[in-house]
């Protein structure tokens, strides 16, 4: 349905208003839709063994196997939460190889077994560079343990097919990969070139605690830039919402609060041609519908007066099998 902005500023906002709910509506909806998905049938086989890393977890959940418990970024990536539902998070490789490294070990002794799979080979976490899942090898070295290691370096096929050998899942090989490589095909047919748009991308989170929403922006350069918005010939402007000293947590910069409500001025300096919003898509919307009510201006920024305003799925290179459906829906966005 298409929905015509009013000529008055009053109009706008209301209309602007309007678009919000929509999408936010939109957005419940695919949320619900994906819950009910629930996992794979029949569910995937146990095996005894702990696994540090996504893409690794990823590759065996997608071959009909999940560990004992697993190593992964469970407040990161969006399947964790499915995941979890068949097998331990024991905490992110930061937590298991850095900052607690009793962890592991005490899991392999809680469950009895002796047999570690970790990711190598590539850069693990933009966000943190310095982890690496293979670390687990130093401080299980001089017990029992058997580790083992999913090399990157030769690409996603190589890894697939190392992981199927590990887990006993030879059989399911090709089948993964004809599928995987079926749907990237369909996917690259979609991916726009040299958009030009100007991109916000706000990551919202909803508090249970407090019923309250909170803000955040991705910084360019990283996981969104490359893996969707730098092939699209899309830039990130995300750095409107840089504060003074520069910093960013873990990819993202903070959207300031102030009385009343967040600070969205850099948003209308931005005027980005699109918003995404990736997270709770509840919290973003509730933010800028706040803002809109006491500052009319926000529905002339580009993305609100053209409805270009998407909830799309978090990509943070763990769910390498799952790639191409989530490329598609960035590139139908983008390119609309």
């Amino acid at each position: 349905m298409k929905m015509t902005l009013g000529s008055t500023r009053c109009s706008r906002g209301k209309s602007s208003l309007w678009l919000i709910a929509a999408v936010l509506f939109v957005s419940v909806s695919l949320i619900a839709l994906d819950g009910i998905a629930g996992m794979k049938t029949p569910p995937p086989q146990k095996i005894d063994a702990i696994i540090v890393g996504d893409r690794v977890v990823d590759i065996a959940y997608n071959l009909g196997v999940m560990p004992q418990a697993m190593s992964v970024r469970g407040s990161q990536w969006g399947m964790a939460k499915k995941l979890r539902l068949s097998s331990q998070i024991l905490g992110c490789p930061m937590f298991t190889t850095v900052k607690k490294k009793e962890t592991i070990p005490a899991a392999l002794k809680k469950f009895g077994i002796n047999r570690v799979i970790a990711e190598k080979g590539s850069t693990f976490c933009l966000y943190k560079p310095q982890v690496k899942p293979e670390s687990i090898a130093e401080i299980l070295k001089g017990t029992d343990t058997i580790v083992e290691f999913v090399d990157f370096t030769d690409g996603l096929e190589s890894a697939v097919r190392q992981v199927a050998k590990l887990v006993g899942r030879e059989d399911k090989v090709d089948a993964v990969l004809e599928n995987y490589q079926a749907s990237l095909a369909k996917a690259e047919k979609q991916v726009p070139k040299d958009v030009g748009k100007k991109v916000i991308i706000f990551n919202g989170t909803y508090q249970r605690d407090t019923g309250k929403p909170a803000l955040r922006v991705e910084a360019p350069g990283l996981y969104s830039d490359r893996f969707f918005l730098d092939r699209m010939g899309c830039i990130n402007v995300g750095d409107a919402f840089k504060p003074e000293n520069g910093k960013m947590a873990k990819g993202y910069f903070p959207v300031k609060k102030k009385k009343g409500g967040m600070k969205l001025e850099p948003l209308l300096e931005a005027n980005p041609d699109v918003i995404i919003m990736t997270g709770s898509a509840y919290a973003v919307q509730k933010v800028l519908a706040d803002y809109m009510k006491a500052n009319p201006a926000l529905a002339e920024v580009s993305a609100l007066k053209n409805q270009a305003i998407y909830h799309l799925p978090l990509y943070v290179d763990s769910s390498v099998l799952e790639f191409p459906q989530i490329l598609l829906q960035w590139a139908k966005a983008l390119r609309d």
